[in-house]
């Protein structure tokens, strides 16, 4: 289990709060949601989504206290809030690829802020903001001193690649319904399952993560995690394609 300087983290946060409301749907970055039993596993997706169809999420962010903001990860007892950990996708994909309980993970955005476009739906997050999240991450990480981070889609690579991290990565792709609909339904769930005893086991212990839809892109994208890990970490050991290290 690793300790964990928390108010160190939100310290750093402050001084990183945007006044310009126009750019962003909230001024503050927020820390990761981090568990009591950390194994050292940090896993970051992209941003989180404030466009108008989430309304009711960002109105209860907007009447939440500065430091509730910053902390905001986590602070339901349904949900983290970060949406490819919550649906079950990421989880899957970190257990069956790691080995390791996805209880005892992290979890974060690799961008800290959220924007909206026309009709106020949600758009990627510009340049500036990547850029100002590296720096953020750059300050997190020499707090929190990860084991490893696992990095989900081409913005949270740059991001983590731009803060100066040195140490290990994994780097999966983004879960985003549209992509991986085009692909997972080219297989059967059964074939996969059967090629993957990894994603198997973990699906068979957490039926639950498939509930809501999209169990297909789910399973096709944990098979995707585990064909890559043993590929991009050299630096662990792994048996049967499944990473083997100290947590």
């Amino acid at each position: 289990m690793k300790m964990v300087d928390v108010e160190g983290l939100i310290s750093t946060c402050k001084k990183y709060i945007l006044d310009d409301k126009n750019s962003v749907v909230i001024g503050e970055p927020y820390i990761p949601y981090i568990p009591n039993n950390w194994n050292g596993v940090l896993v970051l997706a992209e941003s989180q989504n404030l466009s108008a169809g989430n309304n009711d999420y960002v109105q209860s962010l907007y009447n939440m206290s500065q430091d509730e903001r910053i902390q905001r990860l986590g602070y339901s007892s349904e949900f983290v809030g970060v949406y490819p950990w919550d649906d079950g996708s990421i989880k899957l994909a970190v257990e069956a690829a790691l080995g390791t309980n996805a209880s005892e993970v992290a979890v974060s955005n690799a961008v800290l802020w959220s924007q909206r476009g026309g009709n106020d739906q949600n758009v990627n997050p510009d340049l500036d903001l990547q850029s100002l999240s590296s720096e953020l991450w750059s300050e997190f990480l020499s707090i929190l001193n990860p084991k490893v981070i696992i990095c989900c889609g081409k913005i949270a690579q740059n991001v983590v690649s731009k803060s100066g991290w040195e140490g290990d990565k994994l780097m999966f792709r983004l879960p985003a319904k549209t992509a991986m609909s085009r692909v997972s339904g080219m297989f059967t769930e059964k074939d996969l399952l059967d090629r993957y005893p990894e994603v198997k086991e973990v699906v068979d212990n957490n039926p639950s993560w498939l509930s809501g839809g999209y169990r297909q892109n789910k399973i096709f994208f944990a098979c995707h995690a585990v064909s890559v890990t043993p590929k991009y970490n050299k630096a662990f050991k792994t048996d049967s394609q499944r990473l083997a290290f100290s947590v």
